[in-house]
């Protein structure tokens, strides 16, 4: 039996372009980050739970809209990826010597 796809008006479906690419974002988070939204979230939704105070659930949705638009048209995340895996050069010793000449002040 395939699930049937039930939505309130203004719900965009399943199949929407804009749905496709925060998928796309969403596949390309490791596990750990999979993790902290979905942490994130219900947290949102506790919270609204405790408060109904509705700012805990549209602050939440603008957050993750920045994110699926920042993730979708930027390569930020990678670029830090690919800096936390990089190996540091070695610093020269003459620039070490020299900070440290300026420190000592």
């Amino acid at each position: 039996m395939k699930p049937v796809d039930v939505t309130r008006p203004g719900v965009p479906a399943k199949d929407d372009p804009q749905v496709k690419v925060a998928m796309g974002v969403w596949d390309a988070l490791t596990s750990d980050e999979q993790r902290e939204v979905f942490q994130s979230l219900y947290r949102t939704v506790a919270a609204y739970g405790h408060t109904k105070d509705i700012d805990h659930l549209t602050r939440f949705a603008e957050s993750v809209d920045r994110m699926v638009r920042l993730e979708s048209t930027t390569d930020l995340r990678q670029r830090i990826r690919d800096q936390r895996n990089a190996v540091p050069e070695p610093a020269d010793p003459a620039d070490v010597e020299d900070l440290l000449r300026r420190l000592e002040g």
